[in-house]
């Protein structure tokens, strides 16, 4: 009796070690994801536009005389518009005109009256965008169709735009004291309006295509694993490290939206890289667990850290003695007073110089 208790506890014991350690050695007990979240079907993405237009009512900021091809925009647009120019040309000087590139990304499956944001730049001598507003002007696609208009209020921040000061502006022995920034970049917050379909056609379909947002053999193989399982059947192999190719069954050729929904909602567990975002509108830096700094050497204006390695003598670097965390990297420097666009510079160089492993995501 006491033998069996014996063999029972041991047994009991076993059961719970297992259960600890087997969820600890699993290869797949990160993070789960839905293949929707990691991957895209090929076909839904963002559509490039691109155009060129005016911007008018600034107070005196626009561009100046010097910009011939602002002063034939806006004697071109003028005469469309039924204005009769020919004896008013040499009377434009501009200053509250600014010619513009227009750039923006249209969703996938945007129909026609939708809305999106455009993101304006000067491309004259315009020295402030700020309160002024954009005659409707055509965006293009990549096969020079127009896709959608624009037309509205600029947008502008001093975080986000490019600031430029001039020699002219600073005058010798003073410094930049007193410069006032250029805001020569702006948006239009839903001022793009679709006026024609991008014509995306799934439904009679026999094959689709999964595109990693990032290749990995082992995401790939997961995410074939994934499918295959869940269908019970060999509908989804992979043609490389970022291709997934996805067989429509008999019968869903015509529900293919559903049948990809379906698809898409499978979680799967990716091979992840630590990720930086550095959102250079507002400034803003996401750094992602486990990034960490390789032994190397940063100088950036009057700051100098040097990571790991030997001490070479009064280098006028301050030295830390082994890999440290992105994030310990990062607190340093903001203790020393490093501003944004000097840490942004500081990580593009670290990822360019091999001293940090992760993905650096720029956005705005």
């Amino acid at each position: 009796m006491r033998n069996n208790r014996r063999c029972l506890s041991c047994f009991f014991m076993a059961f719970l070690i297992g259960a600890i350690f087997i969820p600890l050695l699993s290869p797949t007990s990160g993070l789960a994801l839905r293949i929707e979240d990691i991957a895209h079907v090929e076909g839904v993405t963002d559509n490039p536009l691109v155009g060129y237009g005016l911007i008018v009512g600034l107070p005196g900021t626009g561009d100046t005389k010097l910009s011939p091809f602002t002063r034939q925009s806006l004697v071109s647009t003028l005469s469309k518009l039924g204005v009769n120019m020919a004896r008013l040309q040499s009377g434009i000087h501009g200053h509250n005109v600014a010619a513009v590139l227009l750039t923006a990304k249209l969703p996938p499956f945007t129909r026609l009256g939708g809305r999106f944001t455009v993101r304006v730049s000067s491309i004259g001598d315009a020295t402030d965008l700020t309160g002024g507003t954009l005659l409707m002007a055509a965006l293009k696609g990549p096969d020079g169709k127009i896709y959608a208009t624009a037309q509205g209020v600029v947008e502008t921040a001093p975080d986000k735009v490019q600031k430029t000061v001039t020699a002219a502006a600073a005058p010798a022995g003073k410094g930049k004291k007193g410069s006032k920034p250029q805001v020569t970049a702006g948006r239009l917050s839903d001022g793009g309006l679709v006026v024609r379909n991008v014509p995306v056609v799934y439904n009679g379909r026999k094959h689709l295509w999964i595109n990693l947002d990032k290749p990995s053999f082992l995401t790939a193989s997961r995410v074939v694993r994934g499918i295959n399982a869940d269908f019970a059947g060999a509908v989804a192999t992979a043609e490389d490290a970022g291709t997934v190719d996805v067989r429509v069954p008999d019968g869903e050729e015509g529900n293919v939206v559903a049948f990809m929904a379906r698809i898409l909602s499978i979680e799967v567990t990716p091979d992840t890289r630590p990720l930086i975002v550095i959102n250079q509108e507002t400034g803003t830096i996401v750094i992602g667990r486990g990034v960490m700094v390789y032994p190397c050497a940063v100088s950036q204006k009057s700051l100098s850290v040097k990571v790991g390695g030997k001490s070479s003598g009064s280098t006028g670097f301050s030295r830390v003695n082994r890999s440290v965390t992105l994030r310990s990297l990062v607190r340093a420097l903001n203790q020393l007073g490093t501003g944004t666009r000097d840490m942004i510079a500081i990580l593009l160089a670290l990822k360019e110089a091999g001293a940090m492993d992760a993905t650096i995501r720029v956005i705005g």
